[in-house]
């Protein structure tokens, strides 16, 4: 094990955390205050810059790809939105967050079936809650 590393009890998600590198999780939060602060194009350009240093098969991508998504939500840039929402399912197929997030986008366009769609998958899900469905 690496210095500086403790075990978790929980395997899957520190080990994830753990081979992310740094700098990329202090891009990941920079743009996450971006986005608190309302600069969604600074954020987007964190949540780039945080990608370019995670290695491919990286499941963090997923989630700065749906960061990204709620950047282009709030910019009213929704094909951008439903875009990164793609490309995040295509990282991590089945992302609740980016179902979530490309629905709303989907919606707001007037691509009711589609959203429902998404809607529909995140109930099929295990995580889906009673105030979902």
């Amino acid at each position: 094990m690496a210095k500086g590393k403790a075990k978790s009890p929980v395997a899957a998600k520190p080990a994830v955390v753990a081979s992310t590198p740094k700098e990329a999780l202090d891009l990941k939060n920079d743009g996450n205050r971006m986005f608190a602060q309302r600069e969604y194009t600074k954020a987007i350009e964190q949540y780039d810059a945080a990608m370019k240093i995670l290695p491919d098969g990286s499941t963090e991508r997923a989630d700065l790809l749906c960061n990204k998504a709620a950047c282009f939500y709030a910019l009213n840039k929704l094909k951008d939105a439903v875009k990164e929402c793609g490309t995040a399912l295509e990282v991590s197929p089945g992302s609740i967050k980016a179902l979530r997030h490309r629905a709303k986008a989907l919606e707001k366009q007037g691509m009711f079936k589609a959203a429902l769609g998404d809607i529909q998958a995140i109930n099929r899900s295990e995580s889906a809650s009673d105030d979902s469905r």
